[in-house]
């Protein structure tokens, strides 16, 4: 991303009403003591958020160890979703690629990813990895940018589409409010399946 420091300072200030919703939401459909990671963490927030303000079991992944060192430093700083003091039950961060998890198979309930995917090297294989490391049953939900929807980005394809092939099927496809009244962005749900007939209902 650049300057770690610098998307740090921006997404503290851009995204925070967008990681409270995403962290709620997450928090509301996550089975009792989740585990949950989150890949594409940048500097944290989101999940100090579903740590700090749901008390969820998370571990955040990302590729550039820039963005993981902000992640750890901003654990304890007092305009955190943490808090100043709230290290016990805090996220633990990990540098790694979506493309080779560093994590055994069934490790997770639920995958999480905001806006990251669009950066991903093989979307395709990044979404089988994540289907390796969840449980039977577990779910991937992926926020991204709508197709044609953002500029800069109307030449990525839909993410739902990189699901094709892989051991996850779509559940839902869900237009996400924001930022203020604007849907840029969408809300994928993927399920990893038990068996062909479970039933895909939250």
């Amino acid at each position: 991303m650049g300057d770690a420091a610098a998307y740090d300072r921006h997404s503290r200030r851009l995204l925070r009403s967008f990681y409270r919703g995403v962290a709620a939401d997450i928090a509301r459909v996550a089975p009792t003591g989740a585990r949950i990671l989150e890949v594409g963490c940048g500097p944290g927030h989101l999940s100090m958020q579903m740590a700090g303000a749901h008390g969820l079991d998370v571990t955040g992944l990302d590729l550039d160890p820039a963005m993981i060192e902000r992640a750890q430093g901003n654990v304890g700083r007092p305009d955190s979703a943490m808090g100043a003091d709230s290290a016990m039950g805090a996220p633990t961060f990990v540098v790694g690629d979506v493309a080779a998890l560093p994590f055994p198979d069934g490790t997770f309930d639920r995958v999480v990813s905001t806006l990251s995917m669009h950066h991903w090297a093989d979307p395709s294989a990044g979404l089988a990895e994540i289907g390796r490391v969840l449980r039977p049953g577990g779910r991937a939900m992926i926020w991204e940018f709508r197709p044609g929807v953002v500029p800069l980005h109307r030449h990525v394809p839909d993410p739902a589409e990189h699901a094709r092939g892989s051991s996850l099927r779509v559940v839902g496809v869900t237009p996400w409010r924001w930022p203020w009244r604007f849907s840029l962005a969408q809300r994928i749900e993927l399920m990893r399946d038990q068996n062909p007939t479970d039933d895909a209902e939250t």
